[in-house]
This record gives C-alpha cells, sequence and structure tokens, in this order.
C-alpha cells in the first residue's frame, strides 16, 4: 500500500486487489494519518469473513455509510482458533483468499489482515476509527470488549444481525449432509455384506428399507 495506492481508491478508479492491503501498523498509522490531514472519516470494522454470505455484505455496507472511507480489519487464522477451539474447522477459507475476496467487495476500501501474533487491539489503537462498528451476535458488542476499545473511537455503532444466515450454522449443516453421505454409504456396504451371506437379495432389501439412514437420506432429499 503506498499513497499512490490511496489516491486511486480515493479516486475510485480499478486497482489490483493486494494494492489495499495494509500490511503492518507503520503503513496504517501513515495512511491514517494521510486521511485525517484531508478530512476524510474512517469507518471500521473487524472480522473473520469466513464463507462471506449475504449477511456480510448488508453489514459491511451499513459500516461504510457511516464514513467517507472503510478500512477492514480481518482476522488471521490463528486468531480465528483461539476465538473458535470448539469447532477445529475454522477457518474454512485461509486468511490469504478472505483478504482477496474483500477486496472485491464494494464497501471495503483499504484491508488490514492481521499478522500471527499481533494483538487485535492494536490496529483499533493505531487507527482510531471515527465509526466503529461491531455486530450484536459477535463477542465484540459485549461490553468488557467495547470498554477496551471505546477510548479509541469516535463512536461506536452496535448493529443487529443483517440475515439469517451464519457461517457456524452453514458449517454445521455442511458436516451434517457430509456425515449422511458417509452413513449411506456404510448402510449400503453392511446390506450387500448380509445380502451376500444370505445368498439373495432379501436380507438387503430388508436392511436397506428399514434402516434409520434411509429416513435420513429421504429428509436430505426434501431439505
Amino acid at each position: 500500500m503506498t499513497l499512490a495506492d490511496l489516491g486511486m481508491i480515493i479516486r475510485g478508479e480499478k486497482i489490483a486487489p493486494e494494492q489495499r492491503v495494509i500490511d503492518n501498523l507503520q503503513v496504517l498509522a501513515r495512511v491514517v494519518g494521510y486521511l485525517r490531514e484531508s478530512g476524510f472519516k474512517i469507518s471500521s470494522t473487524t472480522g473473520v469473513w469466513d464463507l462471506f454470505h449475504i449477511g456480510h455484505g448488508r453489514y459491511l455496507d451499513q459500516m461504510r455509510s457511516r464514513g467517507h472511507i472503510s478500512i477492514v480489519e480481518v482476522d488471521s487464522d490463528e486468531v480465528v482458533r483461539q476465538r473458535k477451539p470448539d469447532n477445529i474447522h475454522r477457518p474454512i477459507v485461509p486468511l490469504v483468499e478472505r483478504v482477496e475476496m474483500l477486496s472485491f467487495a464494494r464497501p471495503v476500501d483499504l484491508i488490514y489482515p492481521l499478522v500471527e501474533g499481533e494483538d487485535p487491539i492494536e490496529f483499533i489503537r493505531v487507527m482510531r476509527p471515527d465509526v466503529f462498528v461491531v455486530s450484536e451476535t459477535s463477542e465484540d458488542s459485549k461490553e468488557p470488549y467495547l470498554q477496551t476499545v471505546r477510548e479509541f473511537c469516535g463512536e461506536i455503532v452496535v448493529l443487529p444481525a443483517q440475515a439469517r444466515i451464519f457461517t457456524t450454522e452453514r458449517i454445521r449443516r455442511m458436516m451434517m449432509t457430509g456425515g449422511v453421505e458417509k452413513l449411506i454409504e456404510v448402510r449400503d456396504i453392511i446390506s450387500s455384506m448380509i445380502g451376500a451371506s444370505n445368498g439373495s437379495d432379501q436380507g438387503q432389501d430388508q436392511y436397506a428399507n428399514s434402516s434409520v439412514v434411509s429416513e435420513l437420506a429421504q429428509n436430505k432429499k426434501e431439505s
């Protein structure tokens, strides 16, 4: 990220995804200093942005509308694993891909990817946004976190959920779908073995048709 890149972004010119990325706190401080001197109001938010969906898009649009230019932080893979220790599959999308995906989102002007071991609060302390937006569905909307960052923000806005879609729920559904498919595969193998041992298809039909997995498969087709 250079001041020339920033000028192109401000003018709305097309640039490469990597030109929107601020890769360290020193560059962030220079960029923010230039924007403040030029009279720009900075809106910002933080997040994982894993399996990007319509709720993310609406949320970012709300954030961007509260300022002249937006700076969006992206949690590193390490931070995501620390925040979601009960879900070993997160993040689904690695950091480098999440950053590039955000670069194509219209409400996102600048992107700050956390580096491994970096304190997420430092991003906010250095940037000092005029408007900092958090989601009420996030732990960031809880008072302990807000007390920590409030002194660095001109205003904090807590937005309600922008859609009835949650990344965690989508991942759970995908895992369940994969589980049903595996159960069907195991059922078919066992049924074939039973049928072969009986010397006919009778056993296979009996177990296949009475299997709980058959009901799961039917539910899967109907959903």
